[in-house]
């Protein structure tokens, strides 16, 4: 064989070579459901957002959390939440980081943080002091409900102290999660009625107390 045919023969292998890496990698890109992701996620319409969101959900990759972090900013409050329920899909470490930022994002709406302490504790391996922290010391009521929430599911038993406590939350929302989670963390139910004021309460938070230091758990 001559060296031009060769040289030919060469030449149409490697652009053919080069032809199929760029039609796979295209494909690639089109079905990869990152793809298009970001641009939806700054649209004008919240609907697009959405769907932003749902292409993301369960992905787990680096550009799916900073992406649905950016969405946990929206002032859609769904769009929003529903970004956060989202990150609760990843069951990566980055994933779970990522929750206890928007949870201590104080520049963020209350809801959404509330929203992402809750998701938290659906996590496996999740840092329960994330959610203690939030419980006993975030100002906003949402999110320490979000975080009794998060604690109910997670179910730790080295968490009852903090959840005795909020039992004299001013908000009846976080003592409705807290006495809710002390139940099923000792599968004994107690006549606190969290519906009343703390004040009025005082003998059954300290029945609950007692008996709690009975059983070792504070």
């Amino acid at each position: 064989m001559r060296a031009l045919d060769r040289n030919r023969i060469v030449l149409l292998v490697t652009g053919f070579s080069v032809l199929v890496a760029a039609v796979t990698g295209l494909a690639w890109i089109l079905n990869d459901p990152d793809a298009g992701a970001v641009d939806l996620a700054t649209s004008t319409d919240a609907e697009d957002r959405h769907k932003a969101v749902e292409r993301l959900r369960g992905r787990g990759s680096d550009a799916a959390r900073r992406t649905l972090r950016l969405l946990s900013r929206d002032p859609d409050k769904w769009v929003a939440i529903r970004a956060v329920r989202a990150l609760g899909q990843d069951r990566s470490r980055a994933g779970r980081e990522t929750l206890a930022e928007i949870i201590r994002d104080g520049d963020l709406a209350a809801p959404t943080r509330g929203e992402a302490a809750a998701t938290l504790g659906t996590l496996p391996d999740a840092d329960s002091g994330i959610l203690t922290e939030a419980l006993v010391r975030d100002p906003k009521p949402e999110v320490r409900a979000g975080a009794a929430k998060g604690l109910l599911r997670m179910r730790n038993p080295k968490t009852l102290p903090q959840l005795v406590r909020a039992l004299e939350d001013r908000d009846e929302r976080v003592r409705i999660w807290a006495i809710t989670a002390i139940h099923k963390m000792i599968a004994r139910r107690f006549p606190y009625n969290a519906k009343l004021p703390p004040g009025r309460q005082r003998n059954e938070i300290r029945r609950i107390q007692a008996y709690l230091r009975r059983c070792g758990a504070l």
